[in-house]
């Protein structure tokens, strides 16, 4: 992670595990009981306490400026206001703005799940990160269809790339797969978009042992007819997503 611009490695899993969810609570106290109870679910509560403790010692240790970072009293745990600023913070801030060029910017910010890296033995933590994943996920889905939405060549490239991304993660978001075949299709890329269909129907039966749902099915046969009735090539400046 980075602090005032320095990077900064947590030699301890838990450590910066406890800062990753403190630093996305953010500026909300958290109380050390709630903390040691999602970090050490598996533990007594004394022996659990006394794992939070170590952590906070270790995070003393390697961060620069601790005290300016967090503040710990007897009861709760917080980040100072304006002492770290987050990916995830600016991503959803840009998505609430929500022009094109915003949204352009907080495609870029999603390179990859939250928290990438980091694990845990805690059942309560990993359904915590579960859920915002997929709750981040769907805010980067939803940023997809606002940049073609807003039109243009660059803007649908952006949103093809951060739609390959979201497919990195999670090959199984069937209308992220139909997107990229229309903007191929709308790009002239027919043996893309005919890729994209096949590499869809395989994810789906090796996975789950589905088969693509009707709309996918309709959209490839329309892109085959497509090129096969018309030998120009589709204009670039748009991707229609129903």
């Amino acid at each position: 992670m980075q602090v005032s611009g320095e990077s900064v490695s947590i030699p301890s899993r838990k450590a910066a595990t406890l800062l990753g969810y403190v630093a996305l609570s953010s500026p909300r106290g958290i109380s050390r009981g709630k903390l040691a109870s999602l970090l050490w679910d598996g533990h007594f509560a004394d022996r659990a306490r006394a794992s939070l403790r170590q952590a906070l010692l270790t995070l003393r240790r390697v961060l620069p400026q601790y005290a300016d970072v967090i503040s710990v009293d007897r009861g709760d745990i917080r980040i100072c206001p304006d002492a770290v600023k987050t990916d995830v913070g600016e991503f959803e801030q840009l998505l609430k703005e929500g022009d094109p060029e915003r949204l352009a910017r907080a495609a870029a910010l999603y390179r990859g799940e939250l928290l990438d890296g980091i694990s845990s033995t805690s059942c309560a933590f990993e359904a915590w990160l579960s859920a915002e994943r997929q709750r981040l996920r769907m805010q980067a889905m939803r940023a997809v269809v606002g940049l073609l939405d807003a039109g243009g060549r660059e803007r649908m490239d952006i949103a093809i790339a951060l739609a390959l991304r979201i497919l990195a993660i999670d090959p199984l978001q069937e209308d992220m797969h139909r997107i990229l075949m229309r903007c191929y299709a709308q790009q002239g890329r027919r043996a893309d978009a005919l890729r994209q269909y096949d590499l869809c129907r395989t994810v789906l039966w090796k996975e789950v042992r589905a088969v693509p749902e009707g709309e996918t099915e309709q959209l490839q046969r329309d892109i085959r007819r497509m090129f096969r009735t018309d030998n120009s090539r589709p204009p670039h400046s748009t991707c229609t997503v129903p």
